[in-house]
């Protein structure tokens, strides 16, 4: 103990563990249990061993895997368990020189979609040292990072103190300690948060600010410090609120951890986006290794997307389910207000939670989801952007392809032409021949220039007329040519050009990330 002026011990110490775990979710279905939901019910089976309990707990996973909880409506509270008329398995602990003679009651519920598992272990008509408060946590064996209930876990240690003089607070810290013996490199010690009276006694809260819910140690230490607690503690009217509000406490912890690793991830793929458009102003200049790289971004980034949605909207499910169960939990808050001694009791820690940390729950996850809205739009603006370049880019090398053809046909048809001019040519040369066999050679000469041999006069006439009817033929080719390029540029203009896009997307993203900052 911290305080050498602490003295006194404890009677009829109980330890009490509430674990929750979930049964069913949205995605299995209401009939279809989750993966693992037995697993509050072999953690008994293993404390049994442990502890070790007599008789040993190792058939009561298959007999509550037998009962109907998962054929059956679900319910704010179902009890699990009957045998012979009793709602509890009982057991107690096998005697061993350096333990504790104990007493166990395992009480097994269903609350909706959520396992619930009260494991209390108590030493009746017993007055024990504050020290030896670790028999009732033998090696930490109920400490969260033992227990790892989906949902987390609250404890709860219920004594009453005898010849005690010092400070309640004191006590309640000494007892903590106590109960983290030969634990404390497990997981961190819970601390003292807040103080009440409840059912007309002391209670201390402490926590170990784990985010993780299988990690985080809730602890509270109730003082029975007056004759009415006892009888009312005994009655039990209190039991079920209390109990219905650690599971709801639990989930808004859970709902919160999960929306902030959603949130997480959810920025690890808006990184990935940055970084494509970062990327948008090194694309490469070759049209068809530019169309190859975007068309890969196509395929990718609408995957990135898709997660990207469903993280977005895991998010503002978890949202609705923190504000559904911060109304039950002022509603089971207000039960417990009700079964409490008047004018005596005080409530307030347990209020904080819903004014304090839930409160600042519901901020932090409409900040993060300010953030990644703009993010999802940016997702969009940048598939759309990049099936514009896409388009724009596939116009180009279709007129180019179209282009290459027609200077191939216009190659085709010149040496067709000039074919033709050639066989035309051949045709009069050959016809005259005749005309060079026919009439002898003479040389022109002073006495007699003209006229040209008729060999001559026919090739010349030949060569003029083709040359004419050619040129014709030509202006005519390069006429419909300009006309079909002409006709082709009106087409590509009508594109907007890439810059332009780049342009939009660089201002619509700068603009989105204003807003959000």
């Amino acid at each position: 103990m911290n305080n050498p002026e602490l003295t006194g011990k404890l009677a009829n110490p109980k330890l009490t563990l509430f674990a929750f775990h979930l049964c069913k979710n949205l995605a299995k279905g209401d009939k279809q249990p989750v993966d693992n939901s037995d697993h509050l019910w072999q953690k008994c089976a293993a404390l049994g061993h442990l502890l070790p309990t007599d008789p040993q707990l190792d058939s009561l996973p298959e007999k509550l895997s037998n009962s109907n909880s998962e054929n059956s409506p679900q319910s704010d509270h179902l009890e699990l368990y009957e045998s012979n008329g009793d709602r509890f398995v009982s057991f107690t602990t096998v005697s061993q020189p350096d333990k504790l003679p104990l007493t166990g009651l395992i009480y097994p519920l269903q609350l909706h979609d959520t396992y619930a598992l009260d494991f209390s272990l108590f030493s009746p008509n017993l007055t024990v040292e504050i020290n030896q408060l670790s028999n009732l946590n033998f090696q930490g064996c109920l400490l969260p990072c033992e227990i790892q209930a989906s949902l987390g876990q609250t404890l709860v240690l219920f004594a009453k103190p005898v010849d005690f003089a010092g400070n309640h607070q004191d006590l309640a810290v000494a007892c903590v300690d106590a109960l983290f013996q030969n634990s404390e490199l497990k997981q961190p010690k819970p601390y003292f948060i807040g103080e009440g009276k409840l059912l007309g006694s002391p209670i201390f809260e402490f926590d170990n600010s784990q985010e993780d819910p299988r990690l985080k140690c809730h602890l509270l230490v109730w003082l029975d410090t007056d004759e009415k607690t006892s009888e009312i503690e005994e009655l039990g009217s209190y039991y079920r609120p209390l109990l219905n509000l650690l599971c709801c406490r639990s989930k808004i912890i859970y709902v919160y951890h999960q929306a902030h690793l959603c949130n997480e991830e959810a920025r690890k793929l808006y990184s990935q986006l940055e970084e494509k458009v970062a990327e948008f102003s090194h694309l490469k200049s070759d049209i068809e290794q530019r169309l190859e790289q975007l068309e890969g971004w196509l395929t990718e980034l609408p995957q990135i997307g898709l997660t990207y949605a469903r993280y977005l909207r895991d998010i503002e499910l978890h949202q609705i389910a923190i504000k559904t169960n911060a109304k039950n939990y002022s509603h089971w808050l207000k039960k417990l207000s009700d079964c409490s001694v008047e004018e005596i009791d005080n409530l307030d820690f347990l209020q904080e939670f819903i004014d304090g940390s839930c409160k600042t729950f519901r901020q932090q996850i409409k900040l993060n989801m300010s953030y990644l809205t703009a993010g999802k739009q940016l997702f969009q603006q940048m598939i759309e952007t990049i099936r514009g370049i896409v388009e724009v880019d596939a116009q180009k090398q279709q007129v180019k392809y179209e282009k290459n053809e027609n200077n191939r046909d216009r190659n085709l048809q010149i040496t067709i032409a000039v074919v033709g001019v050639g066989i035309g040519v051949a045709g009069v040369v050959s016809s005259s021949y005749t005309l060079a066999v026919d009439k002898p050679w003479a040389s022109p000469s002073f006495q007699h220039p003209l006229p040209l041999h008729p060999f001559f006069s026919a090739v010349i006439i030949s060569c003029l007329c083709g040359g004419v009817l050619g040129g014709l033929a030509l202006l005519t080719a390069r006429k419909v040519l300009k006309s079909s390029s002409d006709r082709q540029s009106v087409s590509g203009s009508q594109s907007q050009p890439v810059n332009d896009i780049l342009r939009e997307a660089e201002e619509v993203r700068s603009t989105r990330d204003t807003e959000v900052r």
